[in-house]
């Protein structure tokens, strides 16, 4: 019998396969085990369910990038993680199109919400942090999704420099607005 990373990695391939061809919501557990030749037993022994699946992808995805690097800055963090969307674009194009609990764009923004609260701690000086440090969220993650709505071929170093630069431009208009 497989161990279980091996299991874990034949139905993350099944699903990513299955996802060019089929809407998510249309991949069942069954389609996953017979892509793989695995039972639905296997599947549940690891996962919870699809979302679960796609959700280890990334997670696996993220360790794999991330791990032994030293960033120089958060910027780079997030270079790295665009690095992931871009490499795995028709996987993650389709993943973040997932609607619903435990959908992939939710797990994705609880992994991004503390390294999006590091960028902005310091900006500025707000009463009510947590709002801010969300709606920042919520732009970053809105830009991620236009990038790859619009198919751009933008490579990720590019899109993180123009965010960034929007970041400051505006955060020196509004500080210099306030004084």
């Amino acid at each position: 019998m497989a161990d279980g990373n091996s299991t874990k990695s034949a139905l993350a391939e099944a699903m990513k396969k299955l996802m060019v061809h089929k809407p998510f919501s249309k991949i069942s557990i069954s389609d996953l085990c017979e892509e793989c030749g695995l039972n639905r037993k296997s599947f549940y022994y690891h996962f919870k369910d699809k979302y679960d699946l796609v959700n280890w992808i990334f997670y696996v995805d993220f360790l794999t990038n991330m791990s032994g690097k030293n960033f120089e800055n958060e910027w780079d963090v997030l270079v790295s993680v665009c690095n992931i969307f871009y490499q795995n674009r028709e996987f993650y194009q389709r993943a973040l199109k997932i609607e619903g609990q435990n959908s992939f764009k939710e797990y994705f923004y609880e992994m991004l919400e503390p390294v999006v609260a590091f960028f902005v701690k310091d900006l500025f000086q707000v009463q009510n942090q947590e709002l801010f440090e969300t709606f920042f969220c919520d732009a970053f993650l809105t830009a991620v999704l236009r990038w790859f709505s619009m198919e751009s071929e933008l490579e990720p170093e590019k899109f993180v420099e123009e965010l960034k630069e929007v970041l400051y431009s505006a955060a020196e208009k509004i500080s210099s607005k306030s004084k």
